[in-house]
């Protein structure tokens, strides 16, 4: 499934900002859709969106940390 949330309308609705202040927003939407296994994202915030991904994997236990400096995978 690919998902388009970047600065969406019902971001900026839900919490009454402007297109230009709307990233955690879209941050927080993508981290949900990735968690409930959507693929593929449309966004703007490429390496944003990218550590919200990777840490939304990690996190579910899909992929280790890119670097284990403390052991923590």
């Amino acid at each position: 499934m690919l998902m388009a949330l970047s600065n969406k309308d019902f971001i900026g609705e839900t919490l009454e900002r402007g297109v230009d202040k709307r990233v955690a927003g879209t941050l927080a939407a993508t981290a949900w859709a990735a968690a409930r296994g959507v693929a593929a994202f449309r966004v703007h915030e490429v390496a944003e969106t990218f550590d919200v991904l990777q840490m939304t994997a990690a996190i579910m236990g899909d992929v280790a940390p890119l670097n284990t400096i403390r052991g923590l995978a």
